[in-house]
């Protein structure tokens, strides 16, 4: 599948998803958060109480109708009940408030996926530390240093508020005792542990991984920027096994204020591609995958859980403005995706849609899916849904919220239902189009051919997209396909050399035993291709002289 004017991919090596660990609203594992998703469990609610006191920041209104830096929502998707295991990590528990809990989740979710995979915890093989990577998406860094900012902006508030006439100078000390209460102090912990490439840091130091480490921004995309440099890293051999994964927890009420301030909340729900979609809702979590070649991981005999075969990328240019969706964009993050997995968009079953539950993104998301699909016909071909309908939009790791759900459905085979969808999106040509809205969960068969696929798109302000192919891990189709990327590979690093087949058989029968075969066996040997050629001729001349019918 093509575009006009766009420019054919290289073939993508195929890597292999080998571990997934995750921490989401709801949902402290992997195991609950599937669970979870079959059930159509939201798990969206109002801030509670421990985060922050909603009445300082909320005021009742909407979109385009809202008090300056007020927020109108006042719900989300809240990770609760967290404990970072300081003891396993050897991290003393006073320096704890000192780094944000977006870096205690990506070091949480890393050491689950390789877990997962079979490379920590109890009877573990050996993991290659010195040849494993770390990239993390984040976009906000966290909330610790909007915390933090407030001692070090306390005494000027503090002389505001007297020379204001508000305040007696004799309450300053009691004002800032106030204001400060509860925050985590300023020490040498606080800058590595606010920094949002130390996300990844703290992930490659508490788990000893010496490959790359670094954080990727690419706004709510930034999951698949970390991704694609991942699969990259793997594919020029720089390393052998990455942790790919992202961790957000900016639910704030600055965050919220701004976002409120763009109108692009709901203060409401998540529902994407229905007609009552209003705007998204904010979540927070963190997950992360293990990867491997998908050659390597097969010789190392890993249980694959998925084979990613592209990820496509586009930036949508001079488009209407710098947070609006475009189409243009969005067609070559997909059409790219599949190109370099070398199978046509026809192939794919399931979308798992950045779907953000607002009107206008989610019609032009499936406009652009429409455009993509040509060569698939109307009809309910394709089932599309959004985990945001669930936990609502986790901003930097919202790609891996959905990846991993797309990952548990090609691995399961199994349909997921998007949550909250009744009345389709009046802006969008059903009747037209090959995409449906599944709302219960159901049995996914392999088709014939191929493995079951999917796509997973992931667009960020700023006007970056991304689309992800990926399939069901099938041993005998990925052998083969493993084994010719290995084939290619060893041809351009060995050029002027001819693959050579080693026959690993042996001699069964003596050279009298074949002569008897019934319906005779012909020997012929000679030194050169000349003299056997000589000798052929003369044994067809004695052989075809006469009758030779038994």
């Amino acid at each position: 599948m093509t575009i006009p004017d766009e420019h054919p991919q290289d073939p993508f090596e195929p890597i292999a998803v080998i571990g997934v660990g995750t921490l989401l609203p709801d949902a402290p594992n992997l195991q609950t958060f599937w669970a979870n998703i079959l059930s159509a469990h939201v798990s969206l609610k109002e801030v509670p109480e421990n985060r922050w006191v909603s009445s300082d920041f909320w005021v009742e209104g909407g979109p385009k109708n809202v008090d300056e830096n007020k927020t109108y929502s006042k719900i989300g998707g809240w990770v609760e009940n967290f404990e970072f295991d300081w003891r396993r990590w050897r991290i003393p528990p006073g320096s704890l408030p000192q780094i944000d809990p977006t870096q205690q989740w990506a070091v949480t979710v890393s050491a689950a996926a390789l877990e997962d995979a079979g490379y920590m915890g109890e009877g573990a093989r050996e993991l290659p530390r010195e040849r494993t990577g770390v990239i993390f998406a984040n976009a906000l860094g966290g909330e610790n240093r909007n915390l933090t900012n407030h001692r070090v902006w306390a005494d000027q508030f503090a002389r505001h508020a007297v020379e204001a006439g508000g305040m007696p100078s004799e309450g300053k000390a009691a004002f800032k005792d106030a204001i400060l209460d509860g925050l985590p102090l300023v020490t040498e912990d606080t800058m590595p542990g606010e920094l949002a490439n130390v996300v990844a840091g703290r992930v490659a130091n508490l788990l000893d991984l010496q490959g790359p480490n670094y954080s990727t921004d690419a706004a709510c995309a930034s999951t698949f920027a970390a991704i694609l440099d991942a699969c990259r890293l793997l594919q020029t051999r720089q390393v052998d096994m990455m942790i790919a994964g992202a961790s957000d927890r900016t639910m704030d009420p600055a965050t919220f204020a701004k976002f409120s301030a763009i109108g692009a909340l709901s203060a409401t729900h998540s529902t994407p591609f229905d007609s009552q979609a209003n705007g998204f809702v904010m979540g927070e979590g963190s997950g992360a995958l293990a990867l491997k070649r998908l050659s390597d991981a097969i010789r190392d005999g890993d249980s694959i859980q998925a084979v990613i075969r592209g990820v496509g990328a586009s930036s949508d240019g001079r488009g209407k403005g710098i947070t609006a969706p475009s189409t243009r964009g969005q067609i070559q993050a997909v059409s790219r995706a599949y190109m370099q997995a070398g199978y046509d968009s026809s192939t794919v079953e399931l979308i798992e849609a950045h779907g953000t539950s607002t009107v206008v993104g989610d019609a032009t998301e499936l406009t652009s899916l429409s455009a993509a699909f040509t060569n698939t016909p109307p009809g309910d071909n394709v089932a599309v849904g959004s985990i945001k309908s669930q936990i609502g939009h986790l901003k930097a790791a919202a790609g891996i919220a959905g990846l991993v759900k797309a990952i548990r459905a090609v691995e399961t085979g199994t349909i997921p239902p998007s949550a909250g969808f009744s009345t389709p999106n009046e802006n969008i040509d059903w009747e037209t189009n090959p995409f449906y809205v599944p709302t219960e969960p159901k049995s996914w068969l392999a088709p014939n051919g191929h493995p079951r696929r999917a796509g997973v798109s992931s667009f960020g302000f700023g006007g970056t997209n991304f689309h992800c192919a990926l399939e069901a891990y099938d041993r005998d189709f990925h052998s083969l396909l493993a084994n010719e990327f290995d084939t290619r590979r060893n041809a351009w690093l060995n050029p002027g050399t001819s693959a050579q087949t080693t026959l690993s058989s042996t001699a069964t029968f003596s050279h009298a035993e074949l002569k008897e075969i019934e319906g005779g066996v012909l020997l012929v040997n000679a030194p050169d291709l000349e003299a056997l050629t000589a000798k052929l001729s003369s044994i067809r001349a004695e052989l075809f002289s006469g009758s030779n019918f038994d």
